[in-house]
């Protein structure tokens, strides 16, 4: 049985589901922001379709992208386009799990209590949500690379 069909369905609907829901989330921090009583309840919302949806999936990603390199028998250092891809992709893991996650772990306990009537939000809560933003921006950029790697396959 060729597995290589089954494994990119895998890999390209694993990207969809994964990367869909993340495309959304500055929708929803910016939505907090506008409400901070419903700040938290949003990051939570957030931080757990991250964690219960989009990670598990991301990794799934590279599983299946691995799967991939192995029956088709691709050499890594002949596909530079593939080996640049596999380069980003650790590169966005690491931001996603190594500095997003606890960052917005931070930030749902610094919105647990209710925002105090006539006072901003603590200088802590401006530089996590700053750090989550450029982060999430950094993630955006590097997913688009990454797919346009995988779909225009360019020399190099």
């Amino acid at each position: 049985m060729n597995l290589a069909p089954w494994l990119l369905y895998a890999h390209i609907l694993g990207a969809i589901a994964a990367f869909g829901p993340a495309f959304v989330f500055p929708f929803y921090g910016a939505a907090g922001g506008r409400e901070p009583q419903h700040a938290n309840f949003v990051t939570r919302a957030s931080y757990r379709v991250a964690t219960r949806l989009v990670v598990p999936l991301v990794i799934l990603q590279g599983l299946t992208g691995l799967g991939l390199v192995i029956v088709n028998d691709w050499d890594l250092l002949a596909t530079r386009w593939l080996l640049a891809g596999i380069g980003l992709y650790l590169v966005a893991l690491y931001i996603a799990i190594g500095l997003n996650l606890p960052n917005i772990r931070r930030i749902i306990v610094l919105t647990s209590a209710p925002p105090v009537p006539g006072a901003g939000p603590s200088p802590e809560l401006l530089t996590r949500v700053a750090a989550g933003r450029r982060n999430g921006t950094i993630l955006m950029a590097l997913i688009v690379v990454i797919v346009a790697l995988m779909v225009l396959k360019p020399t190099f």
